[in-house]
Order: C-alpha cells, then sequence, then structure tokens
C-alpha cells in the first residue's frame, strides 16, 4: 500500500513505475501497448507515466492509501431548544441513536451536543463544527433531522460543507417527530414576535419623525 504522499514526482519511468507494481519494466511495457496504463512518449520515445495517472492506477489496483483522508473524522450533533429537553435526555437520546444506527460506519467520531434556538446562528457548538469543516477536519456530520442544525440557511450550510468534501447525514428518528415539530412552532412564534416589534420598532420611530415636522 502507498500513500498519496509517497508521489513526490510529477512523471515517472518505466522502471519507477515497475517498483511501484511490483513487476518487470517488461510487464509495464505490455501494460502501455494494451492501453492500460495512459504513458506519455517523449521525442526519444521514453516512456514517462504522470503521478496523476499513477495514483489513479494505484487506487484501482486497491494499492493506495489516502493520507488526507485518513485524518478526517466523523461528527455527530446533537441539538435542544429547551433545557427542560435537555434534563430529560433528548440530547443524550439523539447522540445515542445515531450512534446506534450508524456506528459502524463513522470514523473516530466526535460527539458535539447543545442547547439552543435552530434559529440562533451563533450557536457555540455549532461554530466549532464550521470552523472544524472550514479545516478540512470533518468526513460527515450525522444528525437526527436537518433542523438540528439550522432552521434557515441549511442549504447554505450544506453547500459551503460540500466544498469541503464534507457531507450532512440526517438519519431520521421518527419517535423524535413530535418533538421536532413543536420546536418549529415555538421558533415559528419567536419569529413572528421578533418581527413584530421590528416593525413596532419602525413604525414608532416614523410616528416620532413625523411629530417633529
Amino acid at each position: 500500500m502507498y500513500r498519496k504522499s509517497d508521489l513526490t514526482k510529477a512523471y515517472y519511468k518505466t522502471g519507477e513505475v515497475a517498483s511501484f507494481l511490483g513487476i518487470t519494466p517488461r510487464a509495464v511495457q505490455l501494460k502501455d501497448m494494451r492501453g492500460e496504463l495512459p504513458f506519455e512518449h517523449t521525442d526519444t520515445g521514453r516512456r514517462i507515466l504522470s503521478r496523476d495517472s499513477l495514483l489513479a492506477y494505484l487506487d484501482k489496483c486497491n494499492m493506495l492509501y489516502d493520507d488526507e483522508e485518513a485524518g478526517r473524522r466523523d461528527l455527530v450533533y446533537a441539538r435542544v431548544s429547551s433545557q427542560d429537553q435537555k434534563s430529560h435526555g433528548d440530547l443524550d437520546r439523539q447522540a445515542l441513536f445515531l450512534i446506534e444506527h450508524e456506528g459502524k460506519d463513522m470514523r473516530n467520531p466526535l460527539i458535539l451536543e447543545e442547547c439552543g434556538s435552530g434559529m440562533d446562528a451563533k450557536r457555540p457548538k455549532l461554530q466549532q463544527l464550521i470552523k472544524m469543516v472550514m479545516r478540512n477536519e470533518i468526513r460527515n456530520v450525522y444528525v437526527t433531522h436537518r433542523d438540528r442544525l439550522a432552521r434557515f440557511g441549511f442549504e447554505y450550510l450544506e453547500t459551503a460543507f460540500a466544498e469541503h468534501g464534507t457531507n450532512i447525514i440526517a438519519v431520521r428518528d421518527e419517535s423524535q417527530d413530535k418533538a421536532v415539530q413543536e420546536e418549529l412552532v415555538e421558533d415559528m412564534m419567536s419569529l413572528i414576535a421578533s418581527f413584530s416589534g421590528k416593525l413596532y420598532g419602525l413604525r414608532s420611530r416614523r410616528n416620532r419623525k413625523g411629530d417633529g415636522q
């Protein structure tokens, strides 16, 4: 097995390729003639194989160990909206559900739990998650519902994470559907109250300006 970092040159000669594959130079030449290895030929007739082509062939033969991917881990994110939910163990249940159902596919999982509104983009654990993704440390993010990450703007997170090779995997826990719906109602009521307050403030300022004229 080879790491990507083991291949440091832009191009490799026939003998070097043979050494990587553990075969004779003649066998490498035959692979070239059969089109199995996309060698380039110099003006003097010498065969050279690009690093990318050699990496692709090693990967095809299961001889490549992706050391860049190996350093990445998976992350389990759990969130509830209220301290009451937290005190009843809802946070731990979310994390346990994900570990039980997806744990076999996870790599060195990190669990982040927090209590806060899904509309609060400044949640500390969410900010920690985003920074880890931006540093290319996270392979997959597991949640029981996409709203656990963000009530609004989930698509922005999904697009940004994808640019760093991070997948968001939502594993639905049907037993929590009622809780998710209740949280949505609470958030919507809070949102309406917030906009009503802003609208009232705008009207008050406008009225004060009118009185001063």
